[in-house]
């Protein structure tokens, strides 16, 4: 075999090392309810506002750095979840949203998204893996989960989980994996890697503090 047959890509190398984060993440805090249908309004109006600060902090510095060659095959303003979270928010909680307050981990995990703006911006990759392709891998399970407990059939308030299907969504994660592998040279991707388990601690964190 030869080494390119046998050296996993960066997009897979990011799926093989973070696998084992990735399912305790899935278990850990707010999430278990989230995906047993117990969780109410609040709890998951919450959920959205953490993840709101968090989508303003990567997006901005997503767009910030789209020119550089290390970043700019990943950005694809098709993910960008800011504006839908923000449209669910008006829709679930009201006008008066932005008053929730994040989480001391939310404050932690934006802090580290402007490190990294301000110094290596080629580790937003890990941040836009984690975030991005957990949304297209599991959101139509969590939308129909969301929208069945929270009583919100197919109308407003879901737009978080939109991507055009589950169709669209395979396409955009497939073109996130590409990205991935295009923006990821073999000199960064043990560092991007290294940042990808590290965001998956930081969301475990989040997702304890929402829950206590």
């Amino acid at each position: 075999m030869t080494r390119a047959e046998t050296t996993p890509s960066p997009a897979e190398r990011l799926r093989l090392e973070t696998r084992q984060l990735h399912a305790e993440v899935e278990r850990a805090g707010i999430m278990r309810p989230l995906l047993r249908g117990e969780l109410g309004r609040p709890g998951y109006c919450g959920l959205l506002r953490n993840l709101h600060e968090i989508y303003c902090a990567l997006e901005g510095a997503l767009r910030r750095h789209a020119t550089k060659p290390d970043v700019a095959p990943i950005v694809l303003p098709e993910l960008f979840r800011t504006d839908a979270l923000r449209e669910d928010l008006a829709v679930l909680h009201g006008e008066h949203w932005p008053r929730l307050l994040p989480v001391p981990a939310t404050r932690r995990y934006v802090a580290r998204l402007h490190e990294i703006e301000h110094g290596d911006a080629a580790l937003l990759v890990a941040h836009a893996y984690v975030r991005y392709l957990g949304d297209l891998s599991g959101g139509v399970i969590v939308r129909g989960i969301v929208a069945g407990s929270l009583g919100l059939g197919s109308g407003p308030g879901l737009r978080f989980y939109d991507f055009g299907g589950e169709h669209g969504a395979r396409q955009l994660a497939e073109r996130l994996r590409r990205g991935i592998d295009a923006a990821c040279s073999a000199a960064s991707i043990d560092a991007v890697v290294a940042e990808a388990q590290d965001a998956f601690r930081l969301h475990a964190r989040l997702f304890e503090e929402l829950a206590a």
